[in-house]
């Protein structure tokens, strides 16, 4: 069957639920949508301060109404309107809303990082988010987890666990290499993301202050993204520009310019960031989480100042940095947007009702 045909005919509709359409949530769903085009799409979402994408003939879009309850409500409004073939819920929040409303509708659960993952609030509190995760675990069909932790912590809670890896969006850029940069010229450190304590920005203000006590020839730092104003005033004062929100291509030229990546979040389920720094051919140092289990142990750093130490020798010569990119990509292999297409439409596949399973092998 051809691709125009098999859109004329019943296609499997999904509809995502995504509490925070923003930063790498919004990323991640995104690929996801252009990884699947024989899929119709509908996305009902907020946007947490970031302006809603402009929406193509990928998806379509509904603005989630206002209050835990009314979302509830909407869901099992739209539900019985649309019809869809199965729910896909991204984030905690959304997790939430859609296992406690009542829709009969398969639920698909993407963490995106699992809320008792957090380190900003108390072990109580963390013990109480897995409770809830767990409870509402019997209410899901499959989650579809987005690293091989995530995938293992789901695993404690669910007998139905499938990984969908991440993939970013600049596997078709054109890029140069920065490798040859004078020496005199300062090495350009970058981070992307939201200013949130996940993203963890003064621990990059650290790493910064500890890194230029090491590099003689000078760093020159920016974080791509944008958040709270007293933040953005930390980062201006510790010698650290904010570019604000970008779109793509911006994102992209900036990342490509760079001398390194460099991520520090406390927490995640697997970083959008690291994978887009990597598609460019960049050198990439993180900090030591768990998320980063498999990662390249040699570029992961536990604190500001074993990171800063890591980050200095990377910058030392283009023949560190071209190894330390060589390393990143070759863990990063799997995260392809073929691997992530398979992945979600079996996911999508084993959750759908009969009626729909015989149009979704298209692949």
């Amino acid at each position: 069957m051809e691709l125009d045909e098999a859109r004329s005919a019943e296609r499997l509709r999904v509809l995502h639920v995504v509490e925070c359409f923003a930063a790498g949530v919004k990323t991640a769903l995104l690929q996801y949508i252009a990884s699947t085009p024989m899929v119709e799409h509908i996305v009902v979402a907020n946007n947490r301060g970031e302006p809603l994408p402009d929406v193509d003939p990928g998806y379509r879009l509904i603005s989630m109404e206002s209050g835990h309850y009314a979302r509830i409500r909407q869901i099992e409004r739209l539900c019985k309107k649309l019809s869809p073939s199965l729910v896909h819920a991204h984030s905690s929040y959304a997790g939430i809303y859609t296992r406690l409303s009542r829709i009969g509708v398969p639920v698909v659960y993407t963490p995106h990082c699992f809320a008792f993952e957090r380190r900003d609030v108390a072990a109580p509190v963390r013990a109480m988010l897995w409770l809830i995760e767990r409870g509402l675990a019997v209410k899901t069909s499959v989650v579809a987890a987005c690293s091989y932790r995530e995938a293992r912590l789901a695993r404690q809670m669910s007998k139905s666990v499938e990984l969908v890896p991440n993939v970013g969006r600049f596997e078709s850029v054109d890029f140069t290499r920065s490798g040859e940069e004078p020496h005199e010229t300062a090495a350009r450190v970058v981070f992307l993301g939201r200013l949130s304590a996940q993203k963890d920005p003064r621990f990059a203000m650290e790493m910064v202050r500890d890194l230029r006590r090491i590099v003689a020839d000078g760093v020159d730092a920016e974080w791509i993204g944008d958040g709270r104003q007293e933040i953005r005033h930390e980062l201006a004062d510790a010698g650290i520009r904010v570019s604000g929100w970008m779109d793509a291509d911006d994102v992209s030229a900036e990342l490509a310019s760079c001398s390194i990546y460099v991520h520090t979040g406390a927490w995640e389920g697997f970083p959008m960031a690291i994978l887009e720094a990597s598609q460019l051919g960049r050198p990439i140092a993180a900090r030591a989480i768990p998320a980063m289990e498999r990662m390249p142990q040699d570029y992961l750093g536990d604190s500001p100042s074993q990171l800063a130490r890591i980050v200095a020798a990377t910058l030392r010569s283009s023949e560190r940095r071209e190894e330390c990119s060589a390393r990143w990509a070759n863990v990063l292999a799997v995260n392809t947007r073929e691997n992530q297409r398979e992945a979600l439409l079996g996911v999508y596949d084993r959750v759908a009702d009969c009626r729909t399973r015989g149009s979704m092998r298209w692949r």
